[in-house]
């Protein structure tokens, strides 16, 4: 039977539809939100259940537990259940006794018991048969999450597939089996080994231990390396039956459906999930921090000091939390107005923010400072911070300020609820927090009755005398390592197999409908204002907030420095007014300035209330055509240059992007012709606002999206924005010649220091014959690394566990430069003493690329037709997608064309594709990690090694 809660009851005509969220309960107690919203064809679908790592603390079991969820049930990814979970129950009991054995042979013995049950139980797996089902019926963007407090599984989907959806996602919670765990036990310590290389991971988890000790939350949510080591799958399955239960589970949803059509069939579906109530956990109390209680961390950044103020926040749900935004708005916003924002910008300080983040049960309130390099010590710094925040607990701010300040807090609110994937992950979010969509509503509506004084009141309670002090010093802790096991690779047998339950659901009825293609014409309307800029507009059906994202054709990779103009522009004020008075007019309008860069892309970007459009325009406008250069502000684009530089030497992840760079465009790497920490020294603010004259000439693009009519629109535009100067074509897209390898070669650079090795594949490749060429490129990309079923993923991470990360990309240069050659791109990253193995896997796949049947084929295309479905853009993103496509030659949505051919293609053009292109030619490796943990030798099997130092791949 199913129990209607009620619909929100806040809500009223002045509502948009696509914003009310109806709140149910079926007959067994699970909970579903639904949120209609037929402006794109797709919907967002999640179940979220409120247990995380704080009801396992340091376990790390809620986190594997959620990748079990991937490798099927008792119905799904298996031949013969029966026989199979014999052999599981068996390894299950053998985790049991792995975990109280502390001898190191028998644990090795233990451990070779498993394997070669595992390898016995493949012969029944049938591996990523839950993503192929997902993938067959309309899905996209499967995945999921585990936070302190809850763990969410969710992914996008086409709506005639909801009944297959529903389906499937309730069976995969009412008989989840714990199969192939070994091979993903170990995956888990490769995303381990990835987090542990991240520059100051090390150092977050200490202060995280420190500030909520003796709390769950002071455990790393993946767990600790000893618990990791001894898991137990039977306290996985407790886990399970404990927390997995209807009362404890909410299902959102959010998309083109129509509720009456859809609760039926939920009921039907998750109402299977058993009942049950979870069991009460007393919440622990965080105590207060006594006075100043000091503490130090290391990051192994030399010259950088780095300190943080932490204070004891608020929890979700806090009648508190509201006031406290305010009061950490004032300290940081988005307009930089804030106190610590001026702070930075004077350069008082290097840089200052304020941190404020709510958990279910504890919140995190702090103030991080990078005090100026070498002269400041943390004493000044920390005076300068406390002088800002006592302004707050004083009241020094104005009433104008404070107003600002609540428009800009409902502009977010606003702008977090737009379009579909935004608002589903807001009401993820408030599900697992244990409100209802009418608390949220109720939570925005309070900032209106908001006093002066309640922020005032806030500010002195929380930031208070005590708090905990944080300082870093320079070093680097102990990382806990795994060696490489010695196992056999666990490989099932029926890679392409099918079970009976997918059968059953192939036999379900399904409405054929055609994906929703963008229509040129009918979707937006240009207007061109002169030869080289063009308007196009687009209605926001939402909400009153506009914006206007000017795009010139001109980027990092033409001009280098732009990164730098990009920055400086932040800080600025105009001729007229200082950057406090232009950027407060700005927040009392409630709007925004903003800039980018990208490689082909200058970007401006205004947004606001379209009743201030006119008032926003003409303060813009002063800014684009009056902006005034201040050197002294030049000295903070330095500092910044300089840390910059000391935290990309530390990231293998950065260090291994540039190597490739080097590989493919030689002395033309991004890395190599930006500008040098000395060439930035030597920077003029008349310089840079000279290159802001020189982008302003460029040909631009103007999409506006809001309610005002595109007449009124251009004019206010052609009136304020100085769209006379535009006179320069762009020389788009422009272009950096790739290098050419006749040999097998190792760019090798050694990190000491890292757990993991970066492994980047390199194949040059030719110009593609025609556009059929460039549509078999797609169906190769998924076939080769582009999903979970893909060769690589299946390959080197599911059945061998070499990487927690693997991808491939055959790159395309765009359409309209389609005589230039393309290029194929692989990249994994291992553990060190895995790394000859990982691409020793790798290169076989590259040099023999395995045939799959048919059946795979087919599934790449359905994927390719959910992604051009689900994918199709939300209001704000239609005009700018419409301009990409026009800008590289097209004038109707290219997806049209790519589904057509893709439609009878098969296997065979795939292997056309990879012989033409890819077999036969040589493959160039970078390789950043350890050389302690690979063995050189065999290393230099797979090419000549280069051995590369830092100065030849970074400028």
């Amino acid at each position: 039977m199913m129990m209607i809660t009620g619909c929100t009851g806040i809500l009223s005509a002045q509502i948009p539809n696509s914003l009310r969220v109806q709140e149910y309960t079926l007959s067994n107690g699970l909970t579903v939100w639904l949120n209609e919203d037929h402006t794109q064809p797709k919907v967002f679908g999640a179940v979220v259940v409120k247990a995380g790592s704080k009801d396992c603390p340091n376990t790390g079991i809620a986190h594997y537990f959620e990748h079990m969820m991937f490798k099927g049930t008792d119905k799904i990814g298996t031949t013969d259940y029966e026989v199979e979970k014999v052999l599981l129950d068996s390894i299950a009991i053998k985790y049991d006794e792995l975990a109280v054995t502390k001898d190191l042979k028998l644990r090795s013995v233990i451990q070779r018991e498993i394997n070669e049950m595992s390898v016995r139980a493949s012969e029944y797996v049938i591996p990523n048969e839950f993503d192929r089902l997902i993938s067959c019926f309309g899905g996209t963007k499967l995945n999921a999450g585990t936070s302190y407090d809850y763990t969410v599984y969710f992914n996008t989907f086409s709506p005639q597939y909801f009944p297959q959806w529903a389906e499937i996602n309730s069976e995969r919670l009412i008989n989840p089996v714990f199969r192939l765990f070994q091979s993903e036990l170990e995956t888990v310590y490769e995303e381990k080994n990835m987090y542990s290389d991240m520059i100051g991971s090390q150092a977050i988890e200490k202060l995280t231990e420190r500030y909520f000790y003796p709390h769950p939350y002071a455990y790393p949510i993946i767990g600790s390396t000893e618990n990791l080591k001894n898991p137990r799958l039977s306290e996985m399955q407790k886990f399970f039956e404990t927390y997995y239960v209807a009362s404890n589970m909410g299902l959102v949803l959010s998309g083109d459906f129509d509720t009456n059509v859809v609760l039926p069939i939920l009921e039907s579906s998750f109402s299977r999930i058993r009942r049950g109530d979870i069991p009460k956990r007393k919440a622990v109390v965080l105590p207060s921090f006594k006075g100043k209680e000091k503490i130090k961390i290391k990051v192994p950044i030399p010259f950088v000091k780095a300190m943080a103020l932490g204070f004891r926040g608020v929890p979700a749900n806090h009648k508190d939390q509201v006031a406290l935004n305010i009061a950490v708005s004032l300290l940081n916003n988005s307009n930089g107005t804030g106190y610590l924002d001026k702070l930075t910008v004077k350069h008082k300080v290097m840089a200052s923010m304020a941190l404020n983040q709510s958990m279910n049960e504890a919140g995190i309130l702090g103030v991080l400072v990078i005090p100026k390099l070498l002269v400041q010590s943390y004493s000044a710094a920390e005076k300068l911070v406390w002088k800002e925040i006592n302004r707050i607990k004083s009241g020094e701010f104005s009433d104008e300020t404070f107003q600002s300040l609540k428009l800009e807090q409902k502009r977010e609110y606003d702008a977090a609820l737009e379009d579909i994937s935004a608002r589903a992950q807001t009401m993820m979010r408030i599900y697992s927090q244990g409100k209802s969509w009418t608390d949220y509503l109720e939570e925005i509506a309070r900032i209106d009755a908001l006093t002066k004084d309640d922020v005032i009141a806030v500010a002195n309670k929380y930031f208070n005398e005590n708090y905990l002090f944080v300082t870093k010093k320079t070093g680097k802790y102990p990382k806990e390592s795994l060696k490489k096991p010695d196992y056999t690779p666990v490989v099932p047998k029926n890679k392409d197999a099918v079970s009976d339950y997918v059968k059953q659901l192939q036999d379900m009825p399904v409405e054929k409908v055609k994906p929703r293609l963008l229509d040129f014409d009918k979707d937006v309307t240009v207007q061109q204002i002169n030869p080289l800029v063009s308007l196009y507009v687009s209605p926001n059906p939402v909400n009153n907030i506009f914006s206007l994202h000017l795009i010139y054709g001109i980027g990092s990779l033409e001009r280098p420095e732009l990164t730098q103009l990009v920055n400086y522009l932040h800080f600025l004020g105009t001729d007229s007014l200082s950057f406090d008075d232009f950027r407060n007019q700005l927040q009392t309008l409630g709007s925004t300035l903003s800039f980018d860069v990208k490689d082909n892309d200058f970007s401006v970007r205004i947004t606001g209330f379209d009743a201030n459009l006119k008032e926003t325009l003409s303060l813009a406008g002063d800014f684009l055509r009056h902006a005034k250069a201040d050197n002294k502000k030049l000295s903070q684009i330095v500092d910044e240059a300089k840390v910059m530089q000391k935290a990309f030497y530390k990231s293998s992840d950065n260090l291994a992007k540039a190597l490739l760079e080097k590989v493919i465009y030689g002395e033309n790497s991004r890395f190599l012709t930006k500008l040098s920490l000395s060439q930035i020294k030597k920077l003029k603010g008349q310089e840079l606002l000279d290159m802001f004259d020189e982008v302003r000439r460029v040909e631009c693009s103007m999409h506006y999206c809001g309610s005002q009519p595109i007449n009124d629109v251009a004019l206010l535009i052609k009136e304020n924005l100085p769209i006379e100067e535009v006179s320069k074509h762009s020389k788009y897209p422009y272009y950096r010649e790739t290098k050419s390898y006749d040999e097998q070669m190792v760019y090798f650079m050694d990190m000491p220091d890292v757990s993991q090795s970066i492994v980047y594949g390199y194949v040059p490749g030719d110009v593609l014959k025609d556009r059929s060429a460039r549509h078999v490129a797609r169906l190769f990309n998924g076939y080769f690394g582009g999903d979970m079923s893909s060769l690589m993923f299946q390959e080197i991470r599911e059945f061998r566990s070499f990487a927690y990360r693997v991808n491939s990309r055959f790159n395309m240069p765009p359409s309209i430069s389609s005589d230039k050659p393309a290029n194929f791109v692989t990249m994994l990253s291992t553990q060190g003493d895995k790394t000859l193995d990982a691409i020793t896997v790798l290169d076989s796949l590259i040099k023999k690329m395995p045939e799959r049947p048919e059946s795979r084929v087919n599934a790449v295309k359905q994927s390719i037709l959910n992604y051009v479905n689900n994918e199709y853009p939300s209001f704000r993103e239609i005009s700018p997608r419409i301009y990409v496509s026009q800008r590289n030659g097209f004038n109707t949505d290219p997806n049209k064309d790519l589904l057509a051919d893709i439609e009878n293609m098969h296997m065979e053009d795939i292997t056309r594709f990879y012989q033409e292109y890819i077999e036969g030619r040589p493959v160039v490796y970078v390789v950043v990690g350890n050389s302690k943990h690979i063995d050189m030798k065999k290393l230099a099997s797979f090419g000549t090694i280069v051995k590369v130092k830092r100065k030849d791949i970074y400028k």
